[in-house]
């Protein structure tokens, strides 16, 4: 099982385009993590999540200082190692501060990667 964890402030979604591409199923997750400073996806990519058959999700950051999304996306992470530390845990971001998180879990045999955009997506 694949679930996407997505940092919807790194480029305003941008990244996400294509993403109805990978083909994910119903036991795949895609968690987009999101606030003030970027509170909404455009139609197109609304389209695109329509036609997705993974579950999704959406949590919103209240906290906007600095890191507050990367800090809970974080943390969110390992909640969800803590329940199932067999998937395939992927981090959209161009963000280079998550390449930590990536090798700490990387380093306990748990599969964390991060990508910056889903054409370097190989799940």
């Amino acid at each position: 099982m694949a679930c996407i964890l997505i940092d919807l402030e790194n480029e305003k979604g941008k990244m996400l385009e294509g993403i109805s591409l990978l083909n994910l199923s119903k036991n795949d997750e895609i968690i987009i993590f999101y606030s003030r400073l970027a509170p909404y996806i455009t139609m197109e990519l609304h389209k695109e999540f329509e036609i997705i058959k993974a579950k999704k999700d959406y949590i919103k950051v209240e906290s906007v200082n600095k890191n507050s999304l990367d800090f809970q996306l974080s943390t969110y992470l390992g909640f969800l190692i803590q329940k199932n530390s067999k998937n395939n845990y992927y981090i959209v971001s161009k963000d280079q501060d998550y390449d930590c998180v990536c090798h700490f879990w990387q380093n306990r045999n748990v599969n964390v990667k991060r990508i910056e955009q889903f054409s370097y997506y190989n799940g």
